[in-house]
């Protein structure tokens, strides 16, 4: 694999299941973006999908029911697809913002195309199957192409190749070992450090022949909340305890709150002023 050119500020990309993103630049700095909603969106889609095809078996085939799952089913799809999706593009957004925010120049993004060719067992081996890896490499490489993240290389903003043996080495002494859980324990020198950003600082000598130290600094973030509203967020919907009875007394209704004006939310709306008395 042809190496990129040294620029002032790079960064490696090392890309997960559990974390969706581990980045660390050649300054001392790390992010690192969680993929466990990613990872509960897809188990919680598997599992509707096996439902669904549990209740199919039990109608004949053709019939109004069999249809109606079948509906279901294509709309529980598209909506988990539309929500993976919406994940897939906020986390890719964390790693650049985080790159433009640190200047980087170059960004290297390790491609993990040998590991879903390992037989795992069946619950794992469905795990690496969902792992849409392919689509964050040209999320990153379309956001990185507009935020002109640029280098003088010939490979473009944004470089993928091959990772092969970058988590399983210290950084340190360069000792192999197979890591357990998410911290990397060295037998050898006794370093320890964070498995993914291990695998992403061990990528700058491949991708561009520097060793760089290990990160002190190191940012945990979230994608982005997950929307459990199928509605479209329009920014005008008001808060449920908003709508609640603002005075409730003996003898007078629940007051509702105009839903057009948040800055007079004490206030009741017109309708609620003309509702009558309850009498006691």
């Amino acid at each position: 694999m042809p190496r990129l050119e040294t620029t002032n500020r790079h960064a490696t990309v090392d890309l997960g299941q559990i974390h969706q993103a581990a980045v660390a630049t050649n300054e001392g700095d790390a992010l690192i973006v969680s993929g466990r909603g990613l990872r509960s969106l897809k188990r919680q889609h598997s599992k509707q999908l096996g439902e669904m095809a549990s209740k199919r078996t039990r109608c004949t085939k053709g019939s109004r029911r069999w249809r109606k799952l079948g509906r279901t089913r294509a709309k529980l799809t598209l909506r988990a697809e539309r929500r993976i999706r919406d994940l897939r593009h906020k986390g890719t957004r964390q790693v650049i913002n985080f790159c433009k925010a640190h200047g980087v120049e170059s960004l290297f993004v390790g491609n993990p195309d040998g590991v879903r060719s390992k037989p795992c067992g069946r619950h794992h081996n469905q795990r690496m199957s969902q792992w849409e890896y392919g689509r964050d490499i040209d999320y990153l490489q379309q956001k990185s192409e507009q935020d002109r993240i640029v280098h003088c290389g010939p490979h473009g903003p944004c470089f993928t190749g091959d990772e092969r043996g970058t988590s399983s080495r210290c950084p340190v002494c360069g000792h192999r070992h197979r890591p357990k859980g998410r911290d990397w324990r060295c037998k050898v020198c006794g370093f320890e450090g964070h498995r993914d950003i291990v695998g992403a600082v061990n990528m700058h000598p491949i991708a561009y022949g520097q060793v760089v130290p290990f990160p002190k600094r190191i940012t945990y973030l979230r994608p982005g909340s997950l929307r459990w509203s199928s509605s479209p967020d329009t920014g005008h919907r008001t808060d449920s305890s908003i709508r609640r009875c603002l005075a409730k007394a003996r003898n007078q209704a629940p007051l509702d709150v105009c839903a057009g004006s948040l800055e007079h939310a004490h206030e009741p709306c017109d309708s609620a002023r003309s509702l009558p008395a309850l009498a006691g």
